[in-house]
């Protein structure tokens, strides 16, 4: 019997393609770097346009791809002396997961869960 590769073991982790992924909505934030228009955002050769400020649903791969987009921003304190920093390209809300999953919304009950209340202290 032959094993299975890493590829056909974990398919989320590989990107060949939009369809069968799942997809998380994000609102990407209003920023200088990025037009009105909006920004193409690319993996593997598929384009997804986002817009700041307007819901999208983007492939999972892709949303956390957004999340290795860095940029090195330098400032000088008081004393004349460099810093530097890491921080995102594009910032986003991540306003739901998983959007495009069956939900107790489609016909499915919803699960229940018990929480079981903290004991009142006695006084």
């Amino acid at each position: 019997m032959a094993s299975k590769s890493d590829r056909e073991r974990h398919p989320q982790k590989y990107f060949m393609n939009p369809s069968g992924h799942v997809r998380d909505r994000i609102i990407i934030h209003e920023s200088l770097d990025i037009p009105k228009e909006g920004i193409f955002i690319s993996l593997n050769g598929y384009p997804f346009l986002a817009k700041p400020g307007e819901p999208i649903d983007l492939p999972r791969p892709v949303r956390l791809m957004l999340d290795t987009r860095i940029k090195t921003e330098t400032i000088q304190d008081e004393d004349g002396k460099d810093y530097s920093r890491d921080i995102p390209r594009i910032t986003y809300t991540l306003v739901k997961e998983g959007v495009n999953l069956p939900g107790p919304t489609d016909g499915q009950k919803p699960i229940a869960i018990a929480v079981s209340k903290p004991p009142e202290p006695a006084f």
